[in-house]
């Protein structure tokens, strides 16, 4: 029978990748460790990859347990949910920003413009996904990339990863190509910073590589030694690229498209790529190293955290509380005790049927079909 644990591996890195993306959206010195600190990627592209994975993962043994009308059900649901999270964050940021207007008589520059400028507006265009300003504009995306799960996973299914893969790959390179948007003509009109169609392609890697886990496809407890010492080249490189200035071998222009982060960047997909296969093999041989408690916390109620950083940011980002070095890292660690605060407080009080077990450090699992208990979509 399949196990109805949680891997406590995945919950802390996308916990951590959580407490990165927070801290990288102040105005702090500690950005230094957590934006882009081991290459030329941010721990935005880890937090898209690992939703895919666990998408995958979950929502296999839903489509093979409750059939196509079950698997719909599950990923309409989550989406809703991730609408739910996303509005509530929407309009706390809105009602607070206005808060801010009418009791003190100004709005800060860092907040979204049209919250102050045509209020109605904005909430009309919030409501339907079309106005995404920023630290608004991820759980859109993942609400998208969620109801694709039922197409995807069928074609997965019926092993179709080449099909899959390879239209994901094709519509992710013609965004390489495509001109970039001008957003100032179409104001107040903002789809956010991520290019849905580019970024699409990692979640939709990460789908795949949770269902082949899931149908017991094996995994890289023994990676092959030639291709280990290859994306440890490649990520190595990328690594001295970001910090030590090495030399590059394209033109600059070129360089800039090959680590753009809207559209997914090439060289900036492939460092990711890199890494997380040096992470996934050494998670694989050394499981307790990539699993810690707290992190995974965060990581098991992800949508409530990026929905409170979101909110928590936004109101800060008004007030001048960021003028010191001092004042810079102490709103940081602020910021990062209220996201455990508000995890602990939705897994204590509003999470009835309680948090699934963890993996035993080190356990073994035999990925097969089988009963999944209802808490189980969480994880993605």
């Amino acid at each position: 029978m399949l196990p109805t644990s949680r891997d406590l591996r995945f919950d802390t890195l996308r916990g951590l990748f959580l407490v990165c993306m927070t801290i990288n959206h102040m105005p702090t010195e500690m950005r230094w460790a957590t934006d882009q600190s081991i290459g030329l990627f941010s721990a935005a592209e880890g937090f898209v990859f690992l939703s895919g994975l666990l998408a995958g993962w979950v929502y296999t043994r839903k489509y093979r347990t409750g059939g196509e009308a079950g698997l719909w059900a599950a990923s309409t649901g989550r989406a809703q949910s991730i609408y739910r999270w996303h509005i509530a964050a929407f309009l706390i940021s809105f009602v607070a920003v206005q808060a801010t207007e009418h009791l003190l008589g100004y709005c800060a520059p860092t907040v979204p413009r049209l919250f102050f400028e045509h209020p109605l507006e904005a909430l009309g265009l919030g409501a339907t996904l079309l106005y995404q300003p920023g630290l608004l504009d991820l759980l859109p995306m993942y609400c998208g990339f969620v109801l694709l799960l039922p197409t995807v996973l069928k074609a997965l299914d019926a092993g179709r990863y080449k099909l899959v893969l390879g239209a994901s790959a094709a519509l992710w390179f013609v965004m390489q190509y495509a001109p970039p948007v001008d957003g100032a003509p179409l104001y107040p009109i903002n789809t956010g910073s991520f290019n849905i169609l580019a970024w699409q392609f990692l979640f939709i890697a990460g789908v795949a590589i949770g269902h082949a886990r899931i149908s017991g496809f094996p995994q890289l407890r023994r990676p092959n030694r030639w291709v280990l010492l290859a994306v440890t080249a490649v990520a190595v490189y990328c690594f001295g690229v970001r910090h030590y200035q090495w030399a590059v071998i394209w033109p600059d222009h070129l360089f800039g498209v090959l680590v753009n982060k809207p559209a997914l960047g090439l060289l900036r997909l492939a460092d990711f790529g890199c890494v997380a296969y040096l992470v996934g093999a050494f998670g694989a041989r050394f499981p307790a190293a990539l699993s810690w408690r707290p992190l995974a916390l965060l990581g098991r109620h992800s949508l409530a955290v990026v929905a409170i950083q979101s909110v928590a940011i936004t109101i800060l980002l008004q007030f001048p509380l960021f003028d010191t070095l001092l004042e810079r890292t102490l709103m940081a660690f602020a910021m990062v005790g209220i996201l455990f605060a508000g995890a602990a407080i939705k897994e204590r009080f509003f999470d009835k049927r309680g948090a699934l077990p963890p993996v035993p450090v080190g356990a073994r699992q035999k990925p097969q079909p089988g009963l999944v208990r209802p808490d189980d979509a969480r994880a993605a």
